[in-house]
């Protein structure tokens, strides 16, 4: 069996509400159209040069962020919350430097769900593979001004949560905090601890329509931390960015074993 704590899977959800384009079912039966998730991912992240689903020598690319491994969403058109797009990866070593593909995973995600409706999110989890985060800090510092540069009247406020089977992460609260307001910059704020749930189904998430793609790779997982911050503005750049702040604060403080991240804003 495979060291689960050496597994390089990475499992990203985008929560919100999609409606779909009016014409998008007429357009589908014109050019005998069977769009999905998994095709869209697939043909965004190659077109990004990230990842490759074809078989072969073409699925040797050079420099590639992921192995594609499966993917699908929510569409149900009711108006409520829903895992509207889901991408599971296997995350490579390569290239040399590069971060665990957070921001590259969400914009795939984000351009496939653009491209069928218009879509609205509310929350993003993912699963991640620690013992492949690199020292990030100077870069999220650096990207701190990008998302400084915001209109303040789109500020909103976010729950970030924190879960995982290490017993080492508890009483590392405070560590988490410290780090994540050192690697934003400021540019998170009123950042405060909260209660930590016990269990992944506990309804307290808000946000994030439950449950969460990954079940197998989560299970025995627990949450062990909860924070509550605010943002210049609420977009899936600033999910990925908030995520990646957790990964690095775990990271910095001697986290490696896998974790499910949420951010959601309610």
């Amino acid at each position: 069996m495979r060291d689960a704590f050496k597994d390089p899977t990475l499992i990203m959800g985008m929560h919100g509400v999609l409606e779909r384009h009016p014409w998008a079912g007429r357009v589908s039966a014109e050019f005998d159209l069977d769009e999905d998730v998994f095709s869209l991912a697939a043909k965004r992240a190659e077109a990004y040069g990230w990842s490759s689903a074809r078989l072969g020598e073409a699925a040797e690319l050079e420099g590639a962020r992921w192995a594609h491994n499966d993917a699908g969403g929510d569409w149900t058109q009711d108006g409520g919350v829903r895992e509207a797009g889901w991408l599971q990866v296997s995350v490579t070593e390569g290239p040399r430097g590069q971060r665990l593909p957070v921001l590259p995973v969400a914009t795939v995600l984000g351009d496939a769900l653009r491209r069928v409706g218009r879509f609205r999110l509310t929350g993003l989890h993912t699963l991640a593979p620690l013992h492949l985060a690199l020292d990030a800090t100077p870069a999220l510092i650096g990207a701190a001004d990008w998302f400084a540069l915001a209109d303040p009247d789109g500020a909103a406020e976010l729950t970030m949560t924190v879960s995982g089977r290490e017993s080492g992460l508890t009483g590392r609260t405070g560590q988490v905090r410290e780090y994540a307001e050192r690697s934003a910059d400021g540019r998170l704020t009123s950042v405060e601890a909260l209660p930590a749930g016990q269990e992944l189904t506990a309804p307290d998430l808000p946000g994030l329509a439950l449950p969460l793609t990954g079940e197998v790779q989560t299970e025995g997982m627990r949450q062990l931390m909860a924070f509550r911050c605010r943002v210049r503005e609420w977009s899936p750049d600033v999910a990925a960015w908030t995520t990646e702040i957790l990964i690095d604060a775990l990271r910095a403080t001697g986290t490696t074993d896998p974790v499910l991240l949420t951010v959601s804003t309610g």
